[in-house]
């Protein structure tokens, strides 16, 4: 990326007037140098006379590392990537790391409940700031100062910095009103001239930019969502690219993401899309926190149409992370055991449920099902529904139609439904005579 002079001075200068870095301040600079984020470590705290402090190589990946660093140099100004701010948190004990007056985030979404749990941990002047930008244009290009009492919905990203313009805009290069979803486009000083040696990846990304009275002027169309809010701060709403289609919807990934983010216990997350050895498609979320899968399915579902609910909640201690300190979403490992499983297993009560709970597990591709699992919430969809009521024809010989899954989703229910279609598959004459038989052996 072909990023210019001015527009890193542009940033230094702003983030200078901002912050007001003195002599006394202490940066850590700890972010490789193939991560924009460096040029700002290096170059800020030597503008300013203050003291740089070099963490070790690879240092960034180490909490209790930082920790000590931080306290043995009284370390007040650091950066992390929220993925390597959470697992900081949680090594310092309430009342460490006073030192610590300014920490910044960038590079990726700034949970809620990590900006929360920053400021129950931290109980000193310290001010946590969320950071936006891409590589093309500078570093950073808008910012949030998280409030203590905040938090409570999506973490913005902040207003534009100084000479930057930022817009969102539909297809047709159109502002979109308060509220609305649209692509976010950079312009000012900080845009980057493009591309070295790709002049038409130049071109697709680095666009005329319409409302500058500048000649040559561009925009840079970043790829991602976001909306403006009444209050004038722009809201980040995941990757463009991480959109997705699962049998025919069309779901924005980071849509998911925001509102896992909101429930409570959620401390971090990723939503992905894993592909079966069948070709199905299903929705894999992975968290990081205490809370129970049940309970985020039936909170997503009061804000989320059904399909967008993931079928599997992955649980892990922390999101794999990239050299960089990024989400690796190709390190993600795939759902085992019953993370399918949306409730506390119960063994099927009869045979029929005892079969029945063996196709499902059969067609659903799930370790086991219990007498109150939800066909649906366990990743069902209608295809894998038709392919179901295909085996319990073949195998139970009863034919049960599509709509009563629908209505009584529920393996227990189901069961119910399928005896009725048995029953009502019985001859008359040998209902007749069945019933006699009952009679007799009642009177006996």
């Amino acid at each position: 990326v072909m990023n210019q002079h001015r527009g890193v001075v542009n940033r230094l200068v702003w983030m200078q007037a901002h912050f007001g870095l003195g002599a006394d301040d202490v940066v850590l600079q700890k972010t490789p140098f193939g991560f924009d984020v460096s040029v700002w470590e290096f170059f800020w705290p030597l503008q300013q006379g203050a003291r740089l402090v070099m963490a070790r190589p690879d240092g960034h990946r180490d909490p209790a590392y930082l920790r000590e660093v931080v306290e043995r140099e009284g370390v007040t100004t650091l950066h992390f990537v929220p993925s390597m701010l959470q697992p900081f948190v949680e090594a310092v004990e309430a009342g460490r790391c006073a030192s610590l007056r300014h920490v910044v985030c960038s590079g990726e979404a700034l949970p809620p409940a990590l900006v929360r749990r920053f400021y129950d941990r931290f109980a000193g002047p310290v001010v946590l700031t969320n950071l936006y930008g891409p590589t093309e244009a500078a570093v950073d290009v808008s910012c949030w100062t998280c409030p203590r009492d905040g938090a409570a919905g999506v973490v913005p990203i902040g207003r534009p910095v100084w000479n930057t313009a930022l817009y969102a805009l539909d297809a047709a290069l159109r502002p979109v009103p308060v509220g609305v979803p649209g692509e976010l486009y950079i312009g000012g000083v900080q845009v980057a001239r493009g591309y070295l040696g790709r002049s038409a990846m130049t071109a697709e990304r680095f666009v005329p930019d319409p409302f500058s009275v500048e000649g040559g002027a561009r925009l840079y169309r970043t790829g991602d969502r976001a909306r403006w809010r009444a209050d004038g701060a722009i809201e980040y709403l995941g990757r463009l690219d991480h959109q997705v289609k699962v049998r025919g919807f069309r779901i924005e990934l980071g849509e998911i993401e925001a509102a896992l983010r909101q429930a409570p216990g959620v401390t971090d997350c990723a939503v992905v899309v894993r592909e079966e050895e069948t070709g199905d498609r299903r929705l894999v979320a992975y968290l990081v926190g205490e809370a129970e899968a049940e309970a985020l399915r039936d909170r997503l579902r009061r804000s989320l149409p059904e399909y967008m609910v993931p079928a599997a909640f992955v649980a892990l201690d922390a999101l794999p992370l990239t050299p960089n300190g990024k989400l690796d979403r190709r390190a993600l490992p795939a759902p085992q055991g019953d993370a399918y499983a949306a409730r506390e297993y119960e063994a099927p009560a009869d045979e029929t449920e005892q079969a029945l709970a063996e196709i499902w597990a059969e067609v659903l591709r799930v370790d086991r099902v219990g007498r109150r699992d939800n066909f649906f919430e366990l990743g069902g969809h209608s295809l894998l529904a038709t392919r179901m009521l295909s085996r319990v024809r073949e195998v139970l010989e009863v034919k049960v139609a599509v709509g009563e899954l629908f209505t009584r989703p529920v393996l227990k229910d189901f069961a119910q439904a399928v005896m009725d279609a048995q029953l009502a598959q019985v001859d008359p004459d040998e209902m007749a005579q069945l019933l006699a038989l009952l009679r007799e052996s009642t009177v006996a």
